[in-house]
């Protein structure tokens, strides 16, 4: 199984760090999400949708993903 290491600068702000072990890249982002950004962002399918926005933002991203 794949493992990504994944890194999003939180609205505290803090740096938010880990490496994740999941089918696809979705769904590791998925599962960081649920397990480690708790503030900011609504625990729901529109908060994870907001995120994701923020995550890979053009201009600005808050986020990186990596496969290892």
């Amino acid at each position: 199984m794949p493992k990504y290491a994944i890194a999003f600068i939180s609205p505290k702000p803090a740096l938010i760090h880990q490496v994740v072990e999941m089918d696809s890249r979705d769904s590791a982002l998925r599962f960081f999400f649920n397990q480690f950004v708790t503030q900011g962002y609504s625990q729901d399918t529109e908060g994870f949708m907001y995120f994701k926005e923020d995550f890979a933002d053009a201009e600005n991203p808050l986020g990186n993903i990596l496969e290892l």
